[in-house]
C-alpha cells in the first residue's frame, strides 16, 4: 500500500476500480483526522468509494467521529459510499453508543467492505 505522510502523520492508501482505501497509522485525534481529511478530498481520492480502514488506529477522539460522519454525509449526497473497518475495541463501543452502526455501514475486513460497496452499487442500479 503506498504512503502519504501529511502534518507528520502516517496515511497508507490504495486507489482502484471505484474505490479508495484508507489507513492511518495511530491515533485518530485532531490533527490526525484534519490530514486524512487533506488525503480523502483529494483529486485522487475524491470521486471514489471509500474504505476506512482504522485497523492501524490507537483510538478514535470526537472529532475523527464528526468527519466520519461528515465524510458519510458528503458521499451520501454525491451518490458514493463510505464503510468503515476495523474498529479498535474503544471505538467500535464508542461508534455504537454514538449509534453511528444505524447510519454508516461498518465491516470486520476491507473484504467484507468491498463486498458491502459492491451491494450497495447492485442495489442502485436496480433502483
Amino acid at each position: 500500500m503506498p504512503t502519504a505522510r501529511i502534518s507528520g502523520h502516517q496515511i497508507h492508501y490504495n486507489v482502484s476500480d471505484g474505490y479508495a482505501v484508507v489507513r492511518p497509522e495511530g491515533a485518530c485525534n485532531a490533527s490526525a483526522t484534519e490530514a486524512l481529511a487533506r488525503l480523502v478530498n483529494s483529486p485522487m481520492i475524491e470521486s471514489k468509494n471509500l474504505i476506512l480502514d482504522l485497523s492501524h488506529s490507537e483510538y478514535v477522539e470526537t472529532p475523527g467521529f464528526r468527519w466520519i460522519v461528515r465524510q458519510f454525509r458528503q458521499a451520501e449526497a454525491a451518490g458514493k459510499s463510505v464503510v468503515v473497518v476495523g474498529l479498535p475495541p474503544s471505538a467500535e463501543r464508542a461508534f455504537t453508543l454514538l449509534k453511528l452502526d444505524k447510519m454508516v455501514p461498518k465491516a470486520r475486513t476491507v473484504t467484507e467492505a468491498l463486498r458491502v460497496l459492491e451491494h450497495h452499487e447492485d442495489l442502485a442500479m436496480i433502483a
